[in-house]
């Protein structure tokens, strides 16, 4: 049997100012990779990445990826059984959505499986679309597979687990499916499947990675934190598993050997979670001596580190760090769930830039009830922890978080309407999806989001006055220098910079952290830059 597994392009509407980044499907390659081992033919189609830089402008809408017609030019000459869609993003599901229906016209009797964030929280509404037959709730491996099964034998899919779907004009979800608690069984990620090329040649345009090409890892699945705006219990569940030292260090190696990666960014929601997990990793990298350079773009707990685990993360080839630090302000900390210490970030983050680390705190603004003051700690915050660089966000609540309920009880806020799933649904509903929710503005108790805006103006102003003053210390410099490397890598990262200090502020700093960071919690998942 055929499958193909399809990453839809993106249409970004009105104010969003994402750009979105061209990076591994590692989700969909993941899923391929298992179809793969239980002898599947899996074709996998980055519809996003395929085109590259190309945008096509119509209407209120940009779309970064494939036409309609080069998509439907790859159905045909595949011509696959079934159809697995990646639907990640809400304010993106029009795009997912869009597909289901041109695969529908290539073939009506083609079955068509969403899978993703967006599907697995909101599966009601997403299976009001006639289009898609079913949803892949979670994590995606097991129930995948067991789908596309019951497809090649041409069974209905009662009983599957993990997964919800349409039959006979009623949705029906099936019994829970248990996490696959050894990560280590599965495959890694069928990377063979994509023009690596792609993201090897995007890789080296960066600026802020030490070498390249480079590319994104995933060691571990979920997080045992309970983060007020945060959504990733709703697709991976309330607990985390990670994989073997072992097993992740030979996949850094395979990509070495297959793809001459030089440098490997942890994609992992809460790296540091087991300790000696992370410091058997470290201990993997140096007893093989490996020449491989790495960085925690998503951020990584502080409370879960310490000075020596730092120092060997160093010698293991961790030489930037990122910190979510979220709030300055002590009661923010408690409200959003992150009650540790202050005093311990500032004392790693100081002691990661003694050992010659690069350090990133990311911050989020917009809070219901977070006052001026509130706002004003973090900010005095980020300048004095002596962080190299700091990331500012607004908060923009995911109807699944639970942030999003305080806003609606304080009438701040109400996406209800637009994610309701009794409504009656067209196709081009579907599509204004992302439009609508793009013109949707935060507004808190104290702020409007016009005031908001220029609140982050203003975090970011300050920040980098402050910053431009300390970089002119030869000492904070000298400190990153070890090698050769390091100062070529200062130089590289400083001409990236410069157009910051010199005041053009958010748009710049937030085009480059979403190219290099990848990950940046894109626009209705977690944040708004």
């Amino acid at each position: 049997m055929k499958v193909m597994l399809i990453y839809p392009p993106i249409t970004v509407f009105g104010a969003d100012p994402t750009i979105p980044s061209i990076v591994q499907p590692l989700g969909l390659a993941y899923v391929a990779g298992y179809l793969e081992q239980r002898g599947f033919k899996v074709r996998l189609l980055d519809a996003r990445g395929s085109s590259g830089t190309r945008v096509i402008r119509e209407g209120a809408g940009s779309l970064y990826g494939l036409s309609d017609e080069e998509i439907l030019g790859e159905l045909e000459k595949e011509a696959p059984d079934a159809v697995g869609i990646s639907c990640m993003w809400t304010a993106y599901s029009g795009d997912a959505h869009r597909i289901a229906k041109l695969v529908k016209r290539y073939r009506k009797d083609m079955k068509i499986i969403f899978g993703g964030a967006h599907a697995s929280q909101f599966h009601d509404m997403v299976l009001r679309d006639e289009n898609v037959d079913a949803i892949v709730i979670g994590e995606g491996e097991e129930s995948a597979a067991e789908l596309f099964k019951r497809i090649m034998d041409g069974k209905d899919f009662d009983g599957v687990g993990g997964i919800a779907y349409r039959a006979e004009g009623k949705i029906i979800k099936g019994p829970a499916r248990k996490p696959i608690e050894n990560l280590d069984s599965i495959p890694f990620p069928a990377r063979h499947l994509l023009d690596m090329r792609i993201y090897l040649d995007e890789s080296r345009k960066g600026k802020f990675a030490m070498r390249r090409p480079s590319v994104p890892l995933i060691t571990s699945r979920g997080c045992p934190q309970k983060c007020v705006y945060c959504t990733i219990h709703s697709v991976w569940g309330k607990s985390w598993r990670g994989r073997s030292p072992k097993n992740v260090v030979d996949e850094i190696e395979l990509l070495q050997r297959e793809y001459g990666v030089k440098e490997v960014y942890w994609m992992d929601d809460s790296a540091g979670v087991h300790r000696s997990r992370l410091e058997g990793i470290c201990d993997e990298i140096i007893k093989r001596r490996l020449d491989v350079k790495w960085t925690t773009p998503n951020g990584i707990a502080h409370w879960t580190l310490d000075e020596k685990l730092l120092d060997k993360m160093k010698k293991a080839g961790c030489y930037r760090i990122t910190f979510g630090i979220e709030s300055g302000n002590i009661e923010m900390r408690k409200f959003i769930g992150k009650p540790f210490e202050l005093k311990q970030a500032q004392r790693l983050i100081r002691h990661a830039n003694k050992i010659g680390m690069w350090t990133i705190c990311t911050f989020i603004i917009g809070f219901p009830n977070e006052t001026r003051e509130a706002i004003e700690d973090t900010i005095r915050f980020s300048i004095d922890s002596d962080t190299d660089m700091a990331v500012f966000y607004l908060l923009c609540p995911h109807p699944t978080s639970k942030i999003y309920e305080i806003f609606k009880l304080e009438g701040l806020l109400n996406f209800d309407s637009i994610l309701d799933p009794s409504m009656e649904l067209k196709d081009e509903d579907f599509a204004k999806l992302g439009e609508l929710l793009a013109q949707k503005g935060l507004r808190t108790k104290h702020f409007n989001s016009d005031e908001l805006e220029e609140i982050l103006k203003e975090a970011y102003s300050r920040f980098f006055k402050a910053r431009t003053r300390s970089f002119l210390n030869p000492v904070r410099i000298a400190r990153k220098i070890r090698s050769i490397e390091d100062m070529r890598y200062i130089f590289n990262a400083g001409s990236a910079m410069l157009p910051l200090l010199r005041g053009s502020g958010k748009k710049h700093i937030q085009m480059l952290y979403n190219k290099d960071m990848v990950k940046a919690k894109e626009n209705l998942g977690e944040v708004r830059q």
